[in-house]
């Protein structure tokens, strides 16, 4: 049986920055393929460009030669505009720095992206409640974020990436600024999106307890990708994950 197109497919993508008076090239010709249900764990050491794919992935940054698909289409094509559009529809970003606004109680933090939408309050609220229950905090959500835990913080943004229901999450360092347990919590709350809600996940991470709990493994090493085969353990601890998050 053939396999399905790629949902972002990067075909001899480079990507260059200036510096002072150098040039920088993060990326020289990569190609990747991601498939749409894929949870995608990037790792290599810091300013590999790993930030900078999500960027290209998110419409945030554009490739200076290459194309990068998104479901056939050329992403280079489509103005600003229809980049943010595309954005709303299609993709979601979660971050290190968890990005809430401190004057806004959780709810209205993770109504945000849906305020630009012609949705009812009526149905904004039902979102957002929704949202909520998922990543587990229905009862905190007339709190401000100044009263929450970092994990609890991290939960609200990942309900508000989660919101608007887009296809695509694209997750930088998303426990970076977590402990061990309050990661775990994290990336449980990711793998149950992904298994139960079919979203692809894209996540850069440093740590490999994060990447092992992700379905697919890529270094990124001197501007291309390299597969990172799972072990026998890597695969006996996602299971094991898994089934006590069904559990719970």
């Amino acid at each position: 049986m053939s396999q399905a197109p790629a949902l972002f497919s990067l075909q001899a993508v480079v990507k260059r920055y200036q510096r002072g008076d150098d040039v920088v090239c993060i990326f020289n010709s990569l190609d990747l393929d991601i498939h749409s249900g894929d949870f995608l764990a990037m790792m290599g050491p810091s300013g590999s460009g790993k930030s900078t794919l999500l960027n290209l992935l998110g419409g945030i940054d554009r490739a200076d030669a290459g194309r990068i698909l998104f479901r056939g289409q050329a992403m280079d094509t489509l103005t600003e505009a229809q980049l943010s559009q595309w954005r709303a529809r299609h993709a979601a970003f979660i971050f290190q720095q968890f990005n809430l606004l401190p004057m806004l109680s959780v709810a209205r933090n993770v109504e945000l992206p849906l305020m630009l939408t012609a949705m009812s309050s009526a149905q904004r609220r039902e979102r957002v409640a929704a949202a909520l229950e998922l990543v587990g905090l229905p009862t905190q959500s007339a709190r401000l974020p100044s009263q929450l835990s970092g994990g609890q913080q991290q939960r609200v943004a990942i309900a508000r990436a989660i919101v608007s229901d887009t296809e695509v999450i694209l997750c930088d360092e998303p426990t970076g600024n977590l402990d061990r347990h309050t990661s775990d919590e994290v990336l449980q709350i990711l793998a149950l999106l992904n298994r139960e809600l079919g979203k692809t996940i894209v996540m850069v991470t440093h740590d490999p307890q994060a990447a092992a709990v992700a379905s697919r493994r890529m270094h990124l090493d001197k501007g291309q990708f390299l597969a990172l085969p799972d072990t026998a353990a890597n695969a006996a601890r996602v299971s094991a994950e898994s089934a006590a998050l069904v559990a719970a």
